[in-house]
């Protein structure tokens, strides 16, 4: 069947129907996400609006306020203090933290879903991959749109319609500063953890500050795989230099500040895995 829908002059209507599928499929993970953690949401926007941002006379946060905090960048500490992120109490700060690591788990675990389903789709749309190279091979010879592969559709489809959707999108930001926050004070602490961090170490079956770390792993790990680029033959709006200023950027920066040195090209990498520790890489099954 897939070979009769493949032709010269058809070949686009079915790459376009893959497109609209995993399409619908993003739109579906970003409803269950709002469905899932509307109340987790709700929350960072209250935040959003705390007594911070009212005296800074703002009604909402500024994502780009709240990037130059994060303390990753050179100097940060002259601007890490003036974030709105984690100024709660510490039982407020808590809940909120919890909220905040099942919301981007569940990101995860959607993004996971719909690799596997690419995946199968992939193996299974052999000609329309050959029909894909050909028309990029004619298409690079005059350096004119990017054509991306299955694969690619179903990650583009994730990042435009479930992470860059408005209803997610800065909740996702917000929850992710928060979580390189949290791993900072975490990180100065040291092995003197604090009741709350240990609570969430016994709730999640993590080890505090390691749990936080490969949350932050994980979820990087997610966004360099969703980084691709922007399609110019279908309908797609393009994200890619959005998407890269507000998350992949910052998180980037923070994995290569706090993550492990075995993912930067450590010279622990080449030992077996016994010895580099319990910290498990991040792959969709």
């Amino acid at each position: 069947i897939v070979h009769k829908l493949v032709t010269p002059s058809s070949w686009a209507l079915l790459y376009e129907s893959v497109t609209e599928e995993l399409c619908l499929r993003a739109r579906c993970a970003a409803h269950a996400l709002c469905a899932s953690h509307a109340k987790a949401m709700d929350q960072l926007d209250d935040l959003a609006t705390g007594d911070t941002a009212k005296l800074q006379g703002a009604d909402q946060i500024s994502l780009d306020h709240e990037r130059m905090c994060l303390p990753i960048w050179r100097k940060s500490f002259v601007m890490s203090g003036l974030s709105c992120l984690g100024n709660a109490s510490d039982a407020v700060e808590l809940r909120l933290n919890n909220a905040r690591h099942e919301f981007l788990k569940h990101a995860m675990l959607e993004w996971c879903e719909l690799e596997d389903l690419t995946e199968f789709l992939d193996a299974q749309l052999g000609p329309l991959e050959m029909a894909i190279d050909n028309f990029r091979g004619s298409q690079e010879v005059t350096r004119a749109a990017h054509t991306p592969h299955v694969r690619d559709i179903g990650r583009l489809m994730f990042r435009n319609h479930c992470l860059l959707d408005s209803r997610v999108f800065r909740p996702l930001c917000l929850a992710a500063y928060a979580l390189v926050h949290e791993i900072k004070r975490a990180a100065e602490k040291g092995t003197a953890q604090t009741a709350p961090l240990a609570m969430v170490s016994a709730k999640e079956g993590e080890d505090g500050l390691d749990g936080l770390i490969e949350i932050l792993e994980q979820f990087h790990g997610m966004l360099e795989s969703c980084d691709v680029a922007d399609d110019h033959l279908s309908s797609s709006k393009n994200t890619k230099e959005s998407f890269v200023e507000n998350l992949v950027s910052p998180i980037s920066a923070a994995v290569e500040r706090f993550g492990d040195k075995d993912i930067r090209g450590h010279p622990s990498r080449d030992l077996p895995s016994e010895g580099r520790g319990r910290r498990k890489t991040f792959q969709c099954m």
